[in-house]
């Protein structure tokens, strides 16, 4: 059976003509089609297993309901009949695959294939099959493996639950100023940000709320200390015992979680949930990971301590005695833009987006060798504009590319794999399909406001993702899907920090930015103090890495979540003030997927820098570094590993240096 839903050029759904009512009987059909079709392929083909009648038929049950539900997991935040839609067929996906793993005899056919010489992509693709089924729960008797799956969906509660807890408590804290001398500090741009939010909710004034964009922006420029104190605590106190509301405190349910995650793991026959977690990464042991973190921590200390010296001299001379954790990034700002302040007032709206955008699509198409073009297709939003990625004509892709806030939209920039590259039995190509999503604000009827430089690297960034989507070239699907549960964390985002490099490029930014508003020297001299009295920040991060690897690693330390996170601030070298703060329960990396994985971020970061070095060597190529990038790491997805990809781009192992002196080293 195939779906029935109305469709587009290149079997892109027609979103327009779709309706939630239709999508629960069509999935139920296309699951018990699939349960039927998996029998008889067993029976038919599992003792002597070929590669088109066995692997490629069972793929084609998986892509038309898994792939299709790909397609529609945009819907969920169109409202509610549609999540309940897309949750309806998320469930009977689920169960498609559970019974899946549950056929006697399909591990033993996948095995079995061992015996065809498999080529080098055919190879991975059976290593990562089996490599599921284990993970899934193949081999288990019937008391383990309804253990797990208890286990499993109370995993899904908890970290439902701790999302909702985070979202509530952000939500419940609203503060209206009416005095505009408390803002004294903020840049225009930033008071206008707030006063926009006042007039969203029906008040008059400057509305502050603990979104990041709101607290980053008060504690870095903010005058009033009273005002900084009010906003930092509130945020770093998000979902926890120091609440206003205990009944939203997430450490009870951050512990419940990592206790059933190591149950999970050992269900599973791995040590721990860190080691399982690795499964998808490029670092293949847990020492390994605790080194790279330790090697970070120890590289910061230094800098650290002397940026902590001076923020406290600064403290001095301003009067702020003694100095709290709410004057850091106060100071700090104050410290990095010492003669840069009036290129950072216009860094806040600099880039215009359609000026952006056009300069995106250019400097991809120069370096990539494609062509990035309007679709002309409909989507589930008239805000959604589709694009084409073709190249000598041939289409190789869409983006869907969503910009804009909307009511129920995913508060946060991210990138969905809608669709992967896939060539089956009869040589039928699929093409791939992306969603990017940011949450830039825009006034109905109005151009949308001006980027920043911190919004300008989430697009780069969210683009390189789009792009890797597009540009994987692999035959079969289950290589070509840029996600952390597939390729990993780490190796997904250091695809997207390497070309959100360019954001770092100043002749990059003088291409972009409005014109005749910046000249180049000015940004340069911007970058290079941008780089300056970053180890705070660098401190936090490595302490919700550790942190996060240390709780999945070692089931005593999460015994006491408060004291392994007081151990967590001391390790990385923060002064003792920052042990206070309850980050833990607000972290929701914990509970989004990167879980013992956000080391990952640092590993993708440290890699993508050092790759970046080959584009600003004085003889560089750019056309053909740009080709070698298309090649040697978009198009490979999962046919090898990360590390290997990094070694054949820049020919030698990654080394730290360049990310040293990014963060203002050397």
């Amino acid at each position: 059976m195939t779906d029935s839903l109305p469709k587009l050029a290149h079997g892109l759904l027609d979103y327009p003509a779709l309706r939630p009512e239709q999508l629960e009987p069509l999935f139920q059909s296309l699951r018990d089609d699939n349960i039927a079709a998996l029998e008889q392929i067993i029976q038919a083909h599992g003792q002597s297993p070929g590669w088109d009648d066995f692997v490629l038929a069972i793929d084609r049950l998986d892509q038309r309901l898994e792939g299709l539900f790909d397609l529609l997991v945009p819907l969920a935040y169109e409202g509610d009949a549609w999540r309940d839609a897309v949750n309806a067929c998320y469930e009977l996906c689920l169960a498609w695959k559970q019974h899946k793993y549950s056929q006697p005899g399909l591990h033993e056919a996948y095995q079995r294939l061992g015996t065809l010489q498999l080529d080098g992509e055919r190879k991975v693709v059976q290593t990562l099959i089996l490599r599921d089924l284990r993970l899934g729960g193949y081999g288990l008797d019937g008391a383990a493996l309804e253990q797990l799956r208890t286990t499993e969906a109370a995993i899904t509660r908890l970290q439902d639950q701790f999302l909702g807890n985070l979202e509530n408590a952000r939500l419940a804290w609203e503060h209206c100023i009416t005095d505009e001398s408390r803002l004294a500090g903020l840049l225009p741009a930033q008071r206008e940000r707030l006063a926009a939010n006042a007039q969203a909710h029906g008040e008059q004034g400057w509305w502050l709320d603990l979104e990041q964009p709101t607290v980053e922006a008060l504690l870095a420029w903010a005058d009033d200390r009273e005002l900084r104190e009010k906003v930092y605590r509130a945020s770093r106190n998000l979902a926890s015992d120091q609440g206003p509301d205990n009944a939203l405190d997430n450490a009870p349910v951050l512990q419940a979680l990592l206790r059933l995650r190591h149950e999970r793991a050992q269900l599973l026959g791995v040590t721990d949930a860190a080691q399982l977690g690795m499964e998808t990464k490029a670092a293949r042991t847990a020492d390994q990971v605790e080194r790279f973190i330790d090697e970070l921590i120890e590289q910061n200390r230094p800098r650290l301590q002397a940026d902590l010296r001076a923020i406290e001299a600064l403290g001095e001379r301003l009067g702020i005695v003694p100095v709290e954790p709410w004057d850091i990034a106060y100071l700090a700002r104050q410290l990095r833009l010492e003669g840069s302040e009036e290129v950072e007032v216009r860094m806040q709206t600099l880039f215009p987006l359609d000026r952006v955008l056009t300069g995106l699509w250019q400097l991809h198409e120069r370096l990539l060798g494609i062509r990035i073009s309007s679709s002309g297709l409909v989507a589930w939003h008239p805000d959604v504009h589709v694009l084409e990625v073709s190249e000598a004509g041939a289409t190789l892709g869409h983006i869907y590319l969503d910009l804009y806030v909307r009511a129920n939209k995913m508060p946060w920039p991210t990138c969905y794999p809608m669709r992967q590259r896939h060539v089956d039995a009869d040589g039928a190509l699929t093409l791939p399909a992306v969603l990017l999503s940011c949450y830039f604000k825009r006034v109905p009827g109005q151009p949308a406001s001006p980027l920043g430089h911190e919004q300008l690297c989430q697009l780069f960034h969210e683009f390189g993702h789009a792009l890797n989507q597009v540009l994987v070239s692999n035959d079969h699907r289950r290589l070509n899907r840029v996600a952390d549960t597939s390729l990993g964390a780490d190796r997904c985002e250091f695809v997207g920090k390497l070309l959100e490099q360019w954001c770092w490029s100043a002749s990059t930014l003088h291409a972009v930015a409005q014109p005749a508003s910046v000249s180049l020297p000015q940004l340069h001299q911007w970058l290079a103090a941008k780089s300056r009295m970053q180890s705070v920040s660098e401190a936090e991060q490595l302490r919700k890495g550790w942190f996060d690897f240390t709780a999945h690693r070692d089931p005593s330390a999460r015994e006491d979540l408060r004291q392994l996170a007081v151990d967590a601030t001391r390790r990385v070298g923060l002064p003792d003030t920052f042990a206070q703060e309850r980050f833990a329960e607000s972290f929701d990396y914990m509970v989004s997927g990167y879980e013992a994985g956000f080391y990952g971020y640092k590993w993708a970061q440290t890699h993508a820098v050092d790759a970046f070095t080959r584009f600003e060597a004085a003889d560089a190529d750019e056309t053909a570094l740009g080709r070698a990038v298309r090649w040697e790491i978009l198009a490979k997805g999962g046919s090898r590993g990360m590390g290997a990809s990094f070694l054949a781009f820049v020919g030698r192992p990654m080394s730290l240096q360049a990310y040293a002196r990014r963060h203002g080293a050397a």
